[in-house]
């Protein structure tokens, strides 16, 4: 289980942490640098049928599904500004404003998001939930420092892959993605010194 560094109480099992890019099949550099994790997790996921670098090739920047992604960005981000300025709540208007993104996209979210927090028992039932094969779910992880990011998971063949905006792919076995997840929180919190604390989850088919 991951531990929460806004309580001490709770630990991570003893063993050491793997280096996140131990686990990585397929990079994605500078893809993110404007800020468009959403778009371009949409994007991914409108590709899965792909093979890894070739999904990272189409969104590399100047390529034309990088080009969308940032359109898709704007869109949800635009849409996200109006429902708050017509009365929804913060929350209320980013998930509103990301499904009718998505579902621009082509693609179906389940119009059902789950919150875990890191630390707390529910956190495994997450892991569990987003390595059902035949699954794809967006996650937004929440910094403790303020802030959130957009990542994708897509479970087959016992194997999840998470896709990371930032980085690229990584695939595990899917018993092992608690690992991945430790790995990827040490990583944005050393060099980064930011601290997810809190998990959204929603299903994408």
């Amino acid at each position: 289980m991951l531990r929460d560094p806004n309580n001490p109480s709770t630990s991570s099992p003893a063993r050491p942490s793997t280096s996140l890019f131990r686990y990585r099949t397929a990079e994605l550099a500078q893809a993110n640098a404007d800020g468009i994790c959403v778009g371009l997790t949409a994007e991914w996921l409108r590709n899965l049928n792909s093979h890894p670098s070739i999904r990272m090739e189409a969104l590399v920047p100047g390529s034309q599904r990088h080009a969308s992604a940032a359109v898709r960005q704007k869109e949800y981000e635009n849409l996200k500004v109006h429902l708050r300025r017509q009365g929804a709540g913060p929350s209320e208007a980013d998930f509103a404003a990301q499904n009718t993104m998505l579902q621009k996209a082509g693609l179906a979210p389940s119009g059902k998001e789950k919150v875990y927090k890191v630390g707390e028992p529910n956190f495994s039932r997450m892991l569990t939930k987003i390595t059902a094969d035949g699954s794809n779910h967006l996650l937004s992880l929440y910094f403790a420092e303020g802030g959130a990011h957009t990542v994708a998971t897509s479970a087959m063949d016992g194997n999840t892959t998470l896709f990371d905006p930032n980085f690229g792919e990584f695939t595990v076995q899917s018993d092992q993605i608690d690992d991945l997840f430790r790995s990827l929180a040490n990583r944005y919190s050393n060099p980064n010194r930011q601290h997810f604390t809190t998990v959204t989850t929603q299903k994408v088919t």
